[in-house]
């Protein structure tokens, strides 16, 4: 097939090469309509604006006089690091911060999910090494060098059938994080519900309609103490509910399951696959088991993550950075993952950082005393393990098919993308597995 398609420069298929404005946007701590892409947002293939800047209206129209970004455009890091791509679909309003490349195809010759695969592609990312041409500590790209790259061409026909197939692939992956983000927010605001707001016990002092199973609405108090509490309730540290760096043992060279802090993630329970790697030193944890980052900056961009991926019955390690918090039976074990979340929790671990400046900890004193709510039944926490735990079921089996959704994706992108391999046979395999 190979032989069919013709290697055209991308500046020959695309209508639009823009490099981004080479300055930094002013922003502002308010979040508005108008947010800034930054190469720190693009990474493996997905643009991710949970934690992007944003600008006023001003801002934002200046900063896209050159060129707004719209749905199709592809987009491309060229510092720090080079060679990241993403898909713009459905953002929004939204720029390019710097050392960024807006890419537009000429959609009478180029698919624009291709040019996006294309880039993807070894051959592609093999010539974005290639074109570093810094000179410098600090890898880059050249502006001129981003009008160059060389794409293996296919007919229009070909080129849509490859998008459709690894776009399908994206497409259930991204569905399945989108709906685990949906089932991480409902579990956390039953959660506040019940442990932080007191809604059922309210909505019985306001005389309000139950929400809630009339065996699960009965285990709650029918008014608030003094203290604005549920009656019989109680305020505790932390430690009597979640148990906090707990002991395991794990010899010393033996080869166990490993996470590093950067397979933790920012948003979300589920980390990284780990890998296995021989014990040396580093805290120790099972599944069940929530992994707070203890260190700056790590803390403060909210690395936190819900340990469910490991072999049943294994300790796995990690950084000494970590803090692990196990749930104290009869608690959901979730609920360490919940707490860890939490904005008061997290403020108060921040707080309470010391060290030198770039080497501050969150003080173990001070998780273990953070005050959280004790009902006066356990079968509250069993109602509430009924809600939310086969949530986190549903999570972590998500997780594991986007796993394999993307090992098939990585599998055929470099075959499809080379003409090694015919997207039809797959097409009709695939098909006949339905």
């Amino acid at each position: 097939m190979m032989a069919r398609w013709r290697k055209i420069r991308v500046k020959e298929v695309c209508s639009l090469i823009v490099d981004c404005v080479n300055r930094t946007a002013p922003t502002v701590e308010q979040p508005t309509d108008y947010k800034m892409i930054r190469t720190t947002n693009v990474r493996d293939g997905r643009i991710n604006l949970s934690d992007c800047r944003h600008v006023d209206a001003n801002t934002f129209e200046s900063w896209t006089r050159r060129a707004a970004v719209l749905d199709g455009d592809v987009i491309l890091t060229r510092e720090a690091p080079i060679g990241e791509v993403g898909f713009v679909k459905d953002l929004g309003n939204v720029f390019l911060g710097q050392r960024i490349m807006q890419y537009r195809a000429n959609s009478s010759v180029l698919d624009p999910r291709f040019l996006f695969y294309s880039f993807r592609s070894p051959s592609l990312q093999a010539q974005f090494a290639s074109h570093d041409g810094s000179g410098s500590v600090v890898s880059h790209i050249r502006v001129a060098d981003c009008h160059e790259f060389e794409l293996d061409l296919p007919t229009l026909e070909v080129q849509q059938h490859i998008s459709r197939l690894l776009g399908s692939l994206d497409d259930k992956i991204e569905l399945n994080r989108q709906m685990n983000e949906t089932l991480e927010t409902m579990a956390r605001a039953i959660f506040k519900d019940w442990f932080v707001d007191f809604g059922p016990t309210r909505a019985k002092m306001e005389g309000r309609a139950p929400y809630l199973a009339s065996d699960i609405w009965s285990l709650f108090p029918d008014r608030l103490d003094d203290e604005g509490k549920p009656e019989g309730w109680a305020h505790v540290p932390l430690s009597a509910l979640i148990e906090v760096n707990p002991s395991e043992a794990l010899a010393r060279g033996s080869p166990a399951a490993y996470l590093d802090m950067a397979s933790i993630p920012t948003v979300g329970p589920n980390p990284d696959p780990y890998v296995i790697r021989e014990f040396g030193s580093g805290m120790r944890f099972r599944n069940g088991d929530a992994l707070l980052a203890r260190i700056t900056p790590c803390l403060e961009n909210g690395k936190s993550a819900f340990v469910q991926n490991l072999p049943e019955g294994e300790v796995g390690w990690g950084s000494t950075e970590f803090i692990v918090l196990r749930a104290r039976a009869p608690l959901p074990k979730a609920v360490s993952y919940i707490v860890a979340r939490d904005p008061a929790f997290r403020a108060n671990a921040i707080r309470s950082m010391t060290g030198t400046s770039g080497r501050q900890r969150a003080s173990n004193v001070a998780i273990s005393e953070f005050q959280l709510i004790r009902p006066n039944e356990n079968l509250v926490w069993t109602a509430l393990g009924s809600l939310i735990d086969p949530m986190f079921a549903r999570i972590v089996a998500n997780d594991r098919e986007c796993q394999t959704l993307a090992d098939t994706r990585d599998f055929l992108l470099p075959k499809l993308m080379s003409g090694e391999v015919s997207v039809i046979p797959i097409q009709v395999a695939l098909a006949e597995s339905k």
